[in-house]
């Protein structure tokens, strides 16, 4: 007898993997040999793994220490209040998911699906006749012009659409209602971290960097990382070498885009704060305005020049400044080093590497609001830093190395990250800071 129960035409079915089904095994192999995972080796074997246990019936019993054992190689003292590796592989795997029955999976008749909160997959019967799970992909865009020169490499980089964020956030607050807090997961110690963020009557916006591209006319995109002002870009002689290599197609500037790791903390925000703040809201950090910084509290998601202006322009003297080759300590203590590289010289070009983080909690430009900045080289570094910041553990060792949290202050955080993924986040300093 087949394992299922019959439904009526028209339901769509949650269906929680208990024996070894042909079609839940062929459903979550044709996932796996898809295009939309094939360069994801991460998330396939995390699938593979989830599906051997859920179809055995195991995977109830699951934990976040075991599965990062089993599946990630961890080690025996592996401990994951620290290492959040399992949390983020299995928020990318809910992604990837998504992302196959959007495009590849829109017409699979099963749907296998990952629960928020647990180990288990589901295996949805898709009824002929439901709307589609997911939207559908906007038509491609038009082919016109998109053969580019064989003769020049463009810079790459992992960017998503910031307007993703806004998306995470009507679904994480269930299309506008503030979603309830979860038992046991604030402390008295998060409270003092973000008291002034949750507690305050003004809304609170994440302002998210989107970096400054120039685009051709071909859609290639170019982008140097130490240059923000399209004036200064346009001066460069590697953009006029790429230009020249496009044969002087007609360019524009756009900053449509943010890092990955941005958008992630970005929701990972929605996730934590949302429960506590109803009034929340993203923005680009190059659309935010001066008046926005007056009424309301933000939080800064981005390299450390993408507000450097700002925060020199607020009314708090710094103890931990941006230089060219990283975070310079001011005044620094004995025993204390005066410079903090931004990041791990050997893994700069690599998802592998370690990366220091600057926290600066100012005063906004009136006084009368607060705003919080998570400023790093390191896209996966502030994944890191915002996690930390927002863990239960991690806000106990805050208190811990800072006797108290001060009303404005500033944290150096160190995180280490592999395969673009953190699992380890240090404190190495922190500093009161004064408003002038």
């Amino acid at each position: 007898m087949h394992p299922w129960s019959t439904f009526g035409a028209g339901d769509i079915m949650p269906l929680y993997v208990t024996g070894g089904s042909h079609t839940i095994e062929s459903s979550v192999e044709r996932v796996l040999q898809s295009a939309t995972f094939r360069n994801s080796p991460t998330s396939r074997r995390l699938l593979r793994y989830l599906a051997d246990h859920s179809i055995v019936g195991r995977a109830e019993q699951l934990k976040e220490y075991t599965v990062g054992v089993d599946a990630f190689g961890k080690a025996a003292d592996y401990d994951p209040r620290q290492d959040s590796t399992v949390r983020i592989q299995m928020s990318r795997l809910r992604q990837k998911l998504a992302d196959y029955y959007r495009e590849e999976g829109k017409d699979d008749a099963f749907i296998i699906d990952l629960p928020k909160g647990r180990f288990i997959l589901s295996c949805e019967m898709r009824a002929r006749t439901a709307a589609p799970v997911v939207e559908e992909a906007a038509p491609p865009a038009s082919k016109k012009n998109t053969r580019r020169s064989p003769r020049v490499v463009l810079v790459g980089v992992s960017v998503l659409v910031a307007g993703l964020a806004v998306f995470g956030f009507a679904k994480l607050r269930g299309g506008g209602e503030p979603p309830r807090a979860q038992p046991n997961s604030w402390s008295p110690e998060l409270e003092q971290v973000w008291q002034h963020f949750i507690q305050s009557s003004r809304p609170l916006i994440i302002a998210v960097g989107n970096p400054l591209f120039f685009q051709f006319e071909n859609r290639s995109l170019y982008r140097e990382l130490s240059i923000e002002n399209p004036e200064d870009l346009v001066k460069s002689r590697r953009f006029e070498a790429v230009s020249k290599a496009l044969k002087g197609q007609e360019s524009r500037p756009v900053r449509y885009y943010a890092a990955v790791g941005d958008v992630s903390a970005a929701f990972l925000l929605g996730q934590r704060l949302g429960p506590y703040q109803p009034r929340m809201s993203v923005v680009r950090s190059s659309q935010l305005q001066w008046q926005q910084l007056a009424d309301a509290n933000v939080i800064f998601l981005g390299p450390p020049r993408f507000f450097g202006d700002t925060l020199a322009s607020l009314p708090v003297s710094l103890e931990i400044t941006e230089v060219s080759d990283g975070f310079q300590n001011v005044h620094p203590q004995p025993g204390e080093p005066a410079l903090f590289n931004f990041r791990d010289p050997t893994g700069f070009f690599t998802e592998d590497g370690e990366a220091c983080v600057l926290i600066t909690h100012a005063p906004g430009p009136v006084g009368n609001t607060d705003v919080i900045t998570f400023a790093s080289n390191s896209t996966f570094g502030r994944v890191g830093a915002i996690d930390a910041f927002t863990d239960r553990e991690f806000a106990r060792t805050l208190v811990a190395k800072m006797g108290r949290i001060p009303r404005y202050y500033q944290v150096l955080l160190k995180v280490k990250y592999k395969g673009g993924v953190p699992t380890q986040t240090s404190y190495l300093l922190h500093r009161e800071l004064r408003p002038r």
